[in-house]
């Protein structure tokens, strides 16, 4: 069943240019398993929020699930972006905001905040994200599920084909991590993924997913901690 809140909120981002610029496929299914995975946990966070088109749709599934979402960014522009698009849902009262990254964040945080999903959504430069991961791991209460967004995004620019998402996640748990495919399949005339290269030089390689989640206790953690 359509939730039809959820439709005219959507819209209203749209309208107001704050629409999330991930598919639709990829809104639907993370908001399907922070659902799913709802028991586990008692917070929703997002690391990096552009213009918070992601941002007020958690706030608003947070609310209705009763628990608190958290918005990280490290640019203060994108971070009142956000406020501003969550505060439009009515459900600012229960989220908070943090100006700067995922590790300042994980070193302060509130020790009741069990995270039952995170999305990791920033710097998707192979060191960043392989810092994303190591800190999934050494918050002191560990998140139940982690999301990956632009799993397949690559670059034929020189100075960003170190973009890598998938491979950071690959050197940290193996070849054929555990892992679910979310959002959409890049592939020819894809709605979203385009696997042919555009004028900035981005594209979607041809057969790999927009994200991919992974459940933390399936997998041992990254092999930089396991020394």
């Amino acid at each position: 069943m359509r939730d039809l809140a959820l439709d005219r909120l959507r819209a209203r981002l749209a309208a107001d240019g704050n629409h999330s610029h991930t598919s639709t496929k990829f809104q639907d299914d993370l908001l399907f398993y922070a659902t799913k995975f709802a028991a586990h946990g008692n917070c929703i966070i997002e690391v990096g929020s552009w213009k918070g088109g992601l941002s007020a749709q958690f706030a608003y599934l947070a609310r209705k699930l009763g628990q608190r979402f958290v918005v990280i960014d490290n640019d203060a522009t994108y971070l009142e972006y956000a406020r501003a698009a969550v505060e439009a849902t009515g459900a600012g009262g229960s989220t908070s905001f943090h100006l700067g990254d995922f590790q300042s964040f994980a070193v302060m945080c509130d020790s009741e905040i069990r995270p039952t999903l995170v999305l990791i959504d920033a710097d998707h430069h192979y060191d960043a994200v392989a810092a994303d991961i190591r800190t999934l791991y050494a918050m002191a209460s560990r998140p139940y599920a982690a999301a990956f967004h632009d799993f397949s995004l690559r670059y034929t620019t020189p100075e960003l084909s170190n973009v890598r998402v998938d491979r950071a996640l690959i050197d940290a748990f193996g070849e054929d991590f555990q892992h679910i495919k979310i959002g959409e399949i890049a592939a020819p005339g894809g709605p979203t993924l385009q696997i042919t290269p555009q004028p900035d030089g981005h594209y979607h390689e041809f057969g790999y997913s927009e994200g991919v989640l992974i459940v933390l206790s399936q997998l041992i953690g990254p092999r930089t901690s396991r020394n």
